[in-house]
């Protein structure tokens, strides 16, 4: 089967196509012919080199939708010919395993396009709001980083609960991020988001690039309120606060969480900003590499017609 990775860590042209086996799935697992796929910050910097050594070669992508082609022998709920998305690992290729703890099935109405788009940031989304943040309803929630794929997520799912939500982002995105759920805006290119909202955050959560401004996070929380950061380094404050890293877990799976943002997809009640939509090719995943290195507005999908 056709796939695409690098042998070395570079930039975007780095990538090669490669000849490589189709996998067999196992007993529990299914196998899936790619029709979209998710590109993601974290593939961009582990291409450049962000995160140590390399093997050789490495097939990246984690965020597939695509058609069931095999069953395993063990799995139930399934059947060939089934539409699912699917969180997975080596997914820049034409053929994916699938493990049922991260698979669910796309309903109809939702194009894999979009389906593709909602993976990664859906994920970290719905359990930044839910599990990390456990916001409830009645709660101001001030979500950082609002129009991007993390931040429009969680704030739709927020404003679902019934949070009051204030959405912090570029001044050009006020139209949207209200669009999508917040009842207030802040332009942080307009006015310090820190001082207009000092204490008003039952719940903050800080999807900006690399979970920046952990200061102004203190400031906008409310005493005894929460911050879920994507920030790797907790916080030293005098401020009562409870502060929680976003990151994997197993504690709420992936599957439970596709399927609840899958749901509200089908429901109208969640939507993805599509950017880009490029070829299932070396040009393709250069392309869409090389929009991952810029600022670029909406998701980045390939997709394999």
């Amino acid at each position: 089967m056709k796939a695409f990775g690098y042998d070395h860590h570079g930039a975007p042209d780095v990538f090669q196509t490669y000849d490589i086996p189709t996998p067999s799935p196992a007993a529990d697992q299914l196998l899936i012919r790619t029709i979209a796929i998710g590109l993601n910050n974290r593939e961009r910097a582990e291409r450049a080199g962000g995160y140590g050594n390399i093997g050789s070669p490495v097939i990246p992508g984690r965020d597939v939708v695509g058609e069931v082609t095999i069953v395993g022998g063990r799995v139930s709920g399934f059947s060939k010919g089934d539409l699912v998305l699917t969180h997975t690992e080596h997914g820049y290729a034409e053929f994916v395993l699938a493990d049922l703890d991260a698979t669910v099935k796309v309903p109809d109405g939702i194009t894999p396009t979009r389906a593709a788009g909602m993976i990664t940031p859906g994920l970290t989304a719905y359990k930044a709001v839910k599990f990390f943040g456990n916001v409830k309803a009645g709660q101001t929630v001030i979500v950082k980083g609002a129009s991007g794929g993390v931040g429009s997520i969680s704030v739709q799912i927020a404003a679902d609960l019934g949070a009051n939500v204030i959405g912090i982002a570029s001044s050009h995105n006020e139209d949207f991020v209200k669009s999508i759920g917040a009842s207030q805006f802040v332009a942080y290119d307009q006015s310090d988001p820190a001082t207009v909202l000092a204490d008003q955050g039952d719940v903050v959560i800080n999807s900006a690039m690399n979970g920046a401004g952990t200061d102004d996070d203190i400031a906008m929380v409310k005493p005894n309120g929460t911050i879920a950061s994507v920030a790797h380094e907790s916080p030293t404050t005098d401020k009562p606060l409870k502060f929680v890293h976003i990151h994997p877990t197993n504690d709420m799976t992936d599957r439970e969480a596709l399927q609840a943002i899958v749901d509200l997809m089908r429901d109208g009640k969640l939507t993805v900003n599509i950017g880009y939509t490029l070829p299932f090719s070396r040009d393709g995943f250069v392309k869409g590499h090389q929009l991952l290195e810029e600022k670029h507005d909406g998701r980045v999908i390939i997709v394999n017609e």
